[in-house]
């Protein structure tokens, strides 16, 4: 019994020894266990994973469609004539052209006649640019001659007079007649109704058919 009770004692002092000494050997032990035994390396990007990884942008270019202007002669014209552009039906374009002529030293032209079509049957005669000899009554007409010089080759067969001319110089223009056929008309006149006087022609040729 002696024994067993000394061994008894021993245990109990080297417990309390341990104890008492733990301070010295249990703290070093917990801070090994709290640091991280395998470090995680910092990631880094290099620029050219960058690249891949980086979110794609896409530069988006709105392409607007400008919506179709008249050419300002062809504005003008239907301007003038009061015609709509909603109900003219094509893109106005030049079917007929000529330049005008002198006749001799007193009665000359400068110039171009040009004929437009509007429609499917609406034409106009516009002379731009233009300048004529000035002189009494004169008109503007249509003739079936290409090229007349007097009073029976402006006037016969057939003509046809668009009207009084505006001007002696500058820009003009003359609608005409839906009833008319431009297909039988060779040359545009400028004409002295009271002197019977041809005081320029221009002969027309085809520039896009009809």
């Amino acid at each position: 019994m002696n024994t067993q009770r000394w061994i008894a004692v021993g245990m109990v002092a080297l417990l309390v020894m341990c104890i008492l000494s733990s301070n010295l050997w249990l703290t070093p032990l917990l801070e090994r266990e709290d640091e991280d035994p395998t470090p995680t390396p910092t990631a880094t990007l290099s620029a050219e994973s960058e690249l891949f990884t980086a979110t794609p942008t896409v530069d988006v270019i709105l392409t607007l469609t400008p919506e179709p202007t008249l050419d300002p002669i062809v504005a003008e014209i239907l301007e003038e004539l009061e015609f709509e552009e909603d109900v003219v039906g094509i893109d106005p374009y030049v079917v007929l052209h000529g330049d005008f002529t002198i006749v001799d030293s007193m009665h000359r032209g400068e110039g171009t006649a040009s004929i437009y079509k509007i429609s499917e049957q609406q034409y106009v005669l516009r002379l731009d640019p233009f300048n004529v000899t000035n002189g009494p009554d004169l008109r503007v007409i249509l003739s079936q001659h290409e090229m007349p010089r007097t009073s029976t080759e402006a006037l016969l067969p057939d003509y046809l007079d668009l009207g009084a001319l505006q001007n002696a110089l500058g820009a003009q223009n003359y609608e005409i007649p839906e009833t008319e056929s431009i297909d039988k008309y060779n040359s545009v006149v400028i004409y002295s109704m009271s002197l019977n006087v041809v005081y320029t022609s221009a002969t027309l040729e085809d520039v896009r058919g009809q």
